[in-house]
This record gives structure tokens, C-alpha cells and sequence, in this order.
């Protein structure tokens, strides 16, 4: 008998793949994120043998790959999900212990954050990530 879930906010797609890797947790919210950077490392592809070399370092500390946001009760999760690949964690952080601003862009949302061990992150996400932002926010320390 499979126990009845609260119908998690933000990108339905997204829950439902992150549900295999938390099946225990409860999650409030994911979101299908970008890094900072992550336009220019897809962009420099059309540049050839170039292309790697000016965008090494484009979306450091974090991959050049689309990301996914989850909330939980107890803490936020940062994955990472390869075009071809299987999705990983890259790190949680337990509420209150993070630091979040949200700002809205001419087409996105921003999202920054302070975290522990990565420093500064920046994540873009489209305007219907925005109940997801407002959830890390709000878990945010103060």
C-alpha cells in the first residue's frame, strides 16, 4: 500500500524523477534550474575546438548541465542531471544554514545563494519556479 503523498509545488516532471532518488523524504517543491554560465558553455559549443577553452569555467562550482532544486522538511538538495547521463547529488543543506536572495531579470528569476562549501551560487529558473524560490527563501537564514 503506497502512502499518500502532499502534492509537491513547482516542476511536475521534475518531482516525479526525483521521487526514484528521495523515496523516503518528503518533498515540497522542485524546480528545473540553470547555473550561471550556463547559456555561454551551451553557446560555445558552435565555436568548435574554442568553444571548451573559453568556457572552462563559465558555471563554476557547478557542472554546465541543467540542475534540479528539491525542498524537503528538513533541508534543500542541489542535483545535477546530464544530458545522457544518470542525475547525482551535488550537495544538501539543512535549512536555516544558507543564505537566499530572489531577484526577478527581464525573462527569469535569479536565485542566489550562499552555501557551505560551494560559496556563492547564482541559479536562473523560469517564472513558474518562482513558488520553489519563494520556499528556499522563506527556509533561508535570516
Amino acid at each position: 500500500m503506497e502512502v499518500p503523498r502532499p502534492r509537491a509545488i513547482g516542476h511536475q516532471a521534475v518531482v516525479k524523477q526525483l521521487r526514484s532518488v528521495l523515496f523516503s523524504e518528503v518533498i515540497l517543491g522542485a524546480a528545473s534550474v540553470r547555473p550561471k554560465g550556463y547559456s555561454w558553455s551551451v553557446l560555445s559549443l558552435a565555436l568548435g575546438w574554442f568553444g571548451p577553452l573559453l568556457s572552462r569555467r563559465a558555471t563554476d562550482p557547478l557542472p554546465p548541465s541543467i540542475l534540479y532544486l528539491a525542498i524537503t522538511e528538513a533541508d534543500i538538495r542541489l542535483f545535477g542531471k546530464p544530458s545522457f547521463s544518470n542525475m547525482f547529488e551535488i550537495g544538501r543543506w539543512k535549512k536555516g544554514s544558507y543564505r537566499a536572495s530572489l531577484s526577478p531579470t527581464a525573462v527569469s528569476l535569479r536565485l542566489d545563494l550562499e552555501l557551505e562549501r560551494l560559496g556563492h551560487v547564482r541559479l536562473f529558473g523560469g517564472r513558474d519556479a518562482r513558488p520553489v524560490f519563494d520556499l528556499v527563501v522563506q527556509s533561508a537564514r535570516t
